[in-house]
């Protein structure tokens, strides 16, 4: 009887998340029409006596945090890479199966072609041209513009999800375990809103 009880409880859990993704998916096409009606998740909210920051922090703050916190790892990346925890090439062969079944999807939803219809040929030779051979480290930094260009894209939907999930019920284990799937099924949903 249990097992029932679990298969019911997941049922309406996947229906949950489903119904989220679907709800979510209009929130983000409504926000491409009126993006005013959701700037205030990315501005300060001045109060009394705390000033608030904006529930996602602003492009240039993530991406500049992203970029930093790479370029710092960049000796640990090094070392890493010389001493992987599993053989690179064994594991690539193991996930064969994973990867034709992601290239397959991407095929089909003609992502490549998409990514690169928002490529910018002046971006991309400036980053040439900054990274010469110095490796990894220069690399970050001169993505920088590229990274803040793409958080901006994402900050503004970043929020709006946060902001729909702030909304959801976590009262009980099943209503928190339905904002984790949110969360992740909202952030596909902006990964494809993005390149879509």
């Amino acid at each position: 009887m249990a097992k029932k009880q679990n298969l019911n409880s997941d049922i309406s859990l996947r229906e949950t998340v489903d119904a989220f993704g679907k709800l979510f998916r209009a929130i983000l096409n409504d926000q491409a029409k009126h993006p005013e009606k959701y700037a205030h998740l990315t501005q300060e909210t001045v109060g009394n006596p705390v000033t608030l920051g904006p529930r996602v922090i602003t492009p240039e703050e993530w991406a500049g945090k992203l970029a930093s916190r790479a370029s710092a790892a960049a000796e640990t990346w090094l070392a890493n890479v010389k001493r992987p925890r599993k053989d690179p090439v064994d594991a690539a062969i193991k996930a064969n199966e994973k990867r034709k079944d992601k290239l397959a999807e991407a095929e089909k939803n003609k992502k490549w072609e998409k990514a690169m219809t928002k490529v910018s040929h002046d971006e991309m030779y400036a980053t040439i041209d900054k990274v010469g051979s110095s490796g990894y480290r220069s690399g970050v930094d001169a993505r920088l513009g590229k990274i803040t260009r793409v958080v901006k894209e994402l900050q503004p939907m970043v929020a709006t999800l946060a902001d729909t999930i702030d909304k959801m019920p976590q009262n009980t284990d099943a209503q928190r375990e339905a904002r984790l799937l949110a969360a992740r099924k909202g952030m596909i949903e902006i990964g494809k809103k993005r390149i879509g």
